[in-house]
């Protein structure tokens, strides 16, 4: 079994939360499903001088997300061992608007796992007028999405995306 497809039935069998990303998605109601795994920037009010602290997210270490964690992990140091991140939005089912990631620093990698047509990711460039798309069905897309504007094309069936990247 390929380490794609360890990946891929981990999330499978896993019930996602609903997670707010409505800044991102569009969807008010909160119907994203997903977890950031890794380190995330801590808006409780727990701040120094105002800056978020980074933090080890809450479903990190938990029995329920910890295999996909480290499954994931191994992924990407199979794919490319010198990326460091430190964190992974896990995505299921999910439709990005066109947006810029605010909270990471550098590229990031992106692949799409499951049984789906179509979800691809479409980059624009730094002036916001031309674009490229990137099939990340079963494949690695890298780019600069805290640059770049970006978004997912409309697709059919069940995708899973595994975002790769560093807070800052």
């Amino acid at each position: 079994m390929s380490q794609k497809d360890k990946v891929l039935k981990i999330l499978q069998g896993i019930e996602f939360p609903k997670q707010g990303r409505h800044n991102i998605t569009g969807d008010k109601k909160g119907n994203n499903l997903g977890v950031v795994l890794g380190k995330v920037r801590d808006f409780s009010g727990r701040s120094t001088g105002g800056i978020p602290k980074v933090i080890t997210g809450r479903y990190t270490n938990m029995p329920k997300y910890k295999p996909l964690y480290d499954e994931a992990s191994k992924l990407m140091k199979q794919h490319n061992p010198n990326f460091k991140f430190t964190s992974i939005q896990v995505n299921k089912n999910q439709k990005a608007s066109k947006h810029k990631d605010g909270n990471n620093v550098g590229k990031s990698y992106i692949i799409g796992l499951g049984d789906y047509t179509g979800g691809e990711v479409r980059v624009y460039d730094e002036q916001g007028d031309k674009f490229h798309d990137i099939n990340i069905k079963n494949r690695w897309g890298t780019f600069d999405g805290s640059k770049l504007e970006h978004e997912t094309l409309a697709f059919k069936g069940e995708r899973y995306s595994l975002v790769y990247y560093n807070v800052n």
